[in-house]
Protein backbone atom coordinates (compact mmCIF):
# COMPACT_ATOMS: atom_id res chain seq x y z
CA UNK A 1 0.00 0.00 0.00
CA UNK A 2 1.65 3.18 -1.11
CA UNK A 3 1.04 6.57 1.14
CA UNK A 4 1.64 9.48 -0.30
CA UNK A 5 2.67 12.53 1.62
CA UNK A 6 2.10 15.74 0.56
CA UNK A 7 3.57 19.20 2.63
CA UNK A 8 0.59 21.71 2.07
CA UNK A 9 0.88 25.43 2.99
CA UNK A 10 -1.04 24.72 6.32
CA UNK A 11 1.37 21.57 7.43
CA UNK A 12 4.30 23.28 7.00
CA UNK A 13 2.58 26.59 9.14
CA UNK A 14 1.97 24.07 11.50
CA UNK A 15 5.11 22.54 11.63
CA UNK A 16 7.15 26.19 11.70
CA UNK A 17 4.44 27.30 14.91
CA UNK A 18 5.34 24.44 16.92
CA UNK A 19 8.97 24.46 16.02
CA UNK A 20 8.74 28.37 17.16
CA UNK A 21 6.96 27.27 20.34
CA UNK A 22 9.50 24.69 21.23
CA UNK A 23 12.39 27.50 20.95
CA UNK A 24 10.23 29.63 23.29
CA UNK A 25 9.77 27.33 25.76
CA UNK A 26 13.42 25.86 25.33
CA UNK A 27 14.47 29.47 26.09
CA UNK A 28 12.15 29.93 28.78
CA UNK A 29 13.65 26.93 30.97
CA UNK A 30 17.21 28.12 30.23
CA UNK A 31 16.38 31.14 32.68
CA UNK A 32 14.59 29.11 35.08
CA UNK A 33 17.70 26.96 34.95
CA UNK A 34 19.86 29.85 35.00
CA UNK A 35 17.97 31.68 38.17
CA UNK A 36 18.13 28.89 40.25
CA UNK A 37 21.73 28.12 39.74
CA UNK A 38 22.35 31.83 40.91
CA UNK A 39 19.95 31.88 43.77
CA UNK A 40 21.03 31.08 47.11
CA UNK A 41 20.46 27.79 48.66
CA UNK A 42 16.85 27.24 50.11
CA UNK A 43 17.00 26.86 54.08
CA UNK A 44 15.87 23.66 55.29
CA UNK A 45 11.85 23.64 56.66
CA UNK A 46 13.24 23.19 60.27
CA UNK A 47 15.47 26.07 60.46
CA UNK A 48 13.11 28.40 58.38
CA UNK A 49 10.24 27.49 61.03
CA UNK A 50 12.58 27.82 64.35
CA UNK A 51 14.08 31.25 62.70
CA UNK A 52 11.04 32.85 63.15
CA UNK A 53 10.55 35.96 65.93
CA UNK A 54 9.63 34.48 69.78
CA UNK A 55 8.11 37.62 70.84
CA UNK A 56 5.25 39.09 68.50
CA UNK A 57 5.55 42.49 68.23
CA UNK A 58 2.94 45.06 70.24
CA UNK A 59 0.19 47.04 67.29
CA UNK A 60 0.99 50.72 66.16
CA UNK A 61 -1.16 53.04 68.02
CA UNK A 62 -4.06 54.26 66.53
CA UNK A 63 -4.02 57.55 65.18
CA UNK A 64 -7.50 58.62 66.18
CA UNK A 65 -6.86 57.71 70.26
CA UNK A 66 -7.49 60.35 72.50
CA UNK A 67 -4.82 61.30 75.08
CA UNK A 68 -5.35 59.80 78.24
CA UNK A 69 -5.48 63.51 80.11
CA UNK A 70 -8.49 64.31 78.30
CA UNK A 71 -10.66 60.88 79.04
CA UNK A 72 -12.54 60.87 81.75
CA UNK A 73 -12.87 57.58 83.49
CA UNK A 74 -15.84 55.96 85.06
CA UNK A 75 -14.63 55.68 88.37
CA UNK A 76 -14.06 58.86 89.34
CA UNK A 77 -16.86 61.83 89.86
CA UNK A 78 -17.35 64.51 86.99
CA UNK A 79 -17.16 67.20 90.21
CA UNK A 80 -15.03 67.12 93.41
CA UNK A 81 -17.78 70.02 95.37
CA UNK A 82 -20.12 66.98 96.68
CA UNK A 83 -16.83 65.78 98.74
CA UNK A 84 -16.78 69.22 100.40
Amino acid sequence: MQYVFSMTSRMVTIALGCALLLCVLLFALGFEIGARFVAPPAAPAAVAVSAAPAAIPAPPPTPFAAPADNQMSAASPASDSSTN
